[in-house]
């Protein structure tokens, strides 16, 4: 039998019983699910009777996701807002199993969120919402994530 290039097993079981750090851009997402059965008379866009919603840790926050269903712990470092939802995102992040977050807070910018308005009956991406600043962190919030990362 030909040796595998990559033995997944043997990787597998050898993840299980590490710690990984992930840092990284960590944002809120959440999709609103609904029913489109009109078209609004203020503008030419389908209107949808939101029926629900859910939340999801997303960004960098999917490669720790992944890292702790394969078994390992993860700490994972990242920057929000002093926000709602930097609050939810923390919220949904400890209540990840196998995920130990470690959270910096800055004032001065919104915690990035991405909300998606999604047909319920067509499953069809109708509207995507972004709130996030695409600007570096400052100095002093650069240094307290750098000094974040021996703690953790």
């Amino acid at each position: 039998m030909p040796t595998p290039i990559l033995d997944f097993d043997a990787l597998a079981q050898a993840i299980s019983s590490r710690t990984v750090l992930c840092i990284g851009d960590i944002m809120l997402d959440e999709f609103v699910y609904g029913e489109v059965s009109r078209i609004s008379p203020e503008a030419p866009t389908p209107v949808i009777a939101a029926q629900r919603s859910e939340i999801h840790v997303g960004g960098a926050g999917n490669v720790a996701r992944n890292i702790a269903s394969l078994g390992a712990r993860c700490i994972f470092v990242g920057l929000v807002g002093e926000d709602e939802a930097g609050t939810r995102l923390e919220a949904a992040l400890n209540d990840q199993a196998g995920i130990e977050g470690v959270l910096v807070r800055d004032a001065s910018r919104p915690t990035t969120r991405k909300v998606r308005f999604v047909s319920e009956h067509f499953s069809t991406h109708m509207l995507r919402a972004d709130w996030e600043q695409a600007l570096p962190a400052s100095d002093d919030v650069e240094t307290k994530l750098i000094a974040a990362i021996p703690r953790a």
